[in-house]
Order: C-alpha cells, then structure tokens, then sequence
C-alpha cells in the first residue's frame, strides 16, 4: 500500500524472488549493488547506475554461485569474496568484476579481502598464521607492497556519505521509531497494528503534512533492522525483505 505516491520521483525499483542479503554502494560512482539469496540456494546479483539511470546487473549469477557474496563497489569494480566450503563461514578467494564491461577484470582463490581503501585491495593468506597483509591493484590484482600490522591502521575501508535515521528504541514495539530530519523533510519509520497484524510503515511529512507513506514490512513478528537511509538525494529501503525501493528526496 502507498498513498501519495504521486508526490514523489521515483528513482530505482526492483525485486527479486528471494531475500535481499546485502547492499553495497559506490559512492564516487553512484551505483548500487545487491545480492539476493533464494530458499534452494540461488544466489543472485543487480546493479543500477544511478548517474546515468542505468541497469547494470539483474539476476547475474556466477557459476559457484553460493559459495561467492558481495564484499564492496568501488569505482565501478564490485569485489565478491567465495567461501572454504558450503558449511564453513570462512572467506577465501576474491572476484573483482566491471559493472558496466560486464567482465570479471581478476580473481585469485588462495586470498582473502581484510579491506579496501583509496591505496588499493588489502589482502591476505587465511592459511598463513600469522596473518601477513598486501596491498593489491583496484583493477588487475597486481602486488604492490607489503603491509606490517603496525601498518593497518594507516589503511583506512572506503565509506559512503549516506544519512542514517535515529532509533528512539522502546519496550514495546510499537513505540519504536526511525527518524530523520532531511531536505525540510520528517522520514519516519514506525510500527503499527492493524486487524492484530503489526505492520511496518515508512512515512514522509512536510510542513506537518503527509506527503508519502509506504508499507516496509507486514505482520512484523519483531523489531529488526529494515529500515531507510538517505544517500546522494536519494531515499532507499527494502521492501517486503525482496526489494529496493528509492525516491529522488
């Protein structure tokens, strides 16, 4: 259910047949990406290019597809890191592949992501203890040097500008809510109980009126973190667990 959806300029809307896992965003480049995981082990990747009103990935799966997840986007690479194994939590190996070429540019199994900063990938050997750290090229794996411990800190992840609302956390669910104040509007996110199903609701408000409301999540068995964040004028939430939403705010 939305109400006046009229008021607002949608940006980017889709859906997938399973759970949205997790969402990375590039911040110089203004693209989102996300991976969907499905109940029979489906996984899942779509891309959409903000700047230029782009899709860039939709449904694209690789051939190991379960065992690889999203990591990050930077620049227009997004980086998957695989797993040992399908029951161990353990990363290993890395994919670094172009949005918009459509190609993976390198890969190397036998190493881990620890972060990715403005110098390059920081890797290193899961089976090598202790850990020894390197610094790898964006956009072909190359070496470029090897980092100390005593080094790490000087690396620092890369990050993106966006606006989380405040949580003003009760006892009772339906006294929970999500703020943020932006561009001279009130986002709220709250909880509300309709035919004794709670429902999550996201609602815009200017100048005390209401100009927007969706439903996030329905029969809501308890509070958990779906929610809204603003980025590059951009209002975005997960729908429903299976789909990303955003209006131009």
């Amino acid at each position: 259910m939305i109400t006046n959806k009229g008021t607002l300029k949608e940006a980017y809307n889709a859906k997938c047949d399973g759970i949205i896992w997790k969402i990375a965003l590039d911040e110089q480049q203004e693209l989102i990406v996300w991976e969907c995981r499905t109940i029979d082990k489906k996984v899942s990747f779509y891309a959409y290019d903000f700047k230029n009103q782009t899709e860039l990935l939709t449904d694209f799966s690789f051939e190991e597809e379960w065992l690889l997840s999203l990591s990050q986007v930077v620049s227009g690479i997004a980086y998957f890191n695989s797993y040992e194994s399908v029951s161990s939590p353990v990363q290993k190996g890395i994919i670094a592949f172009d949005l918009k070429a459509k190609k993976i540019l390198w890969q190397n199994f036998s190493i881990t992501i620890h972060l990715i900063s403005k110098e390059g990938v920081l890797v290193y050997d899961s089976k090598i203890l202790p850990r020894k750290f390197q610094l790898l090229n964006f956009t072909n794996g190359s070496f470029i040097k090897n980092i100390s411990v005593d080094e790490l800190s000087n690396h620092i992840a890369i990050g993106n500008d966006l606006l989380l609302p405040k949580l003003y956390e009760e006892k009772e669910i339906l006294n929970v809510n999500y703020v943020l104040n932006f561009n001279e509007l009130t986002i709220n996110s709250f909880f509300k109980q309709t035919d004794g199903k709670i429902n999550q609701f996201i609602k815009l408000e200017k100048d005390e009126g209401i100009i927007f409301t969706d439903i996030i999540n329905k029969d809501i068995q308890k509070v958990g973190f779906d929610t809204f964040f603003v980025w590059h004028n951009l209002l975005i939430y997960i729908k429903n667990k299976t789909e990303i939403v955003s209006y131009f705010v």
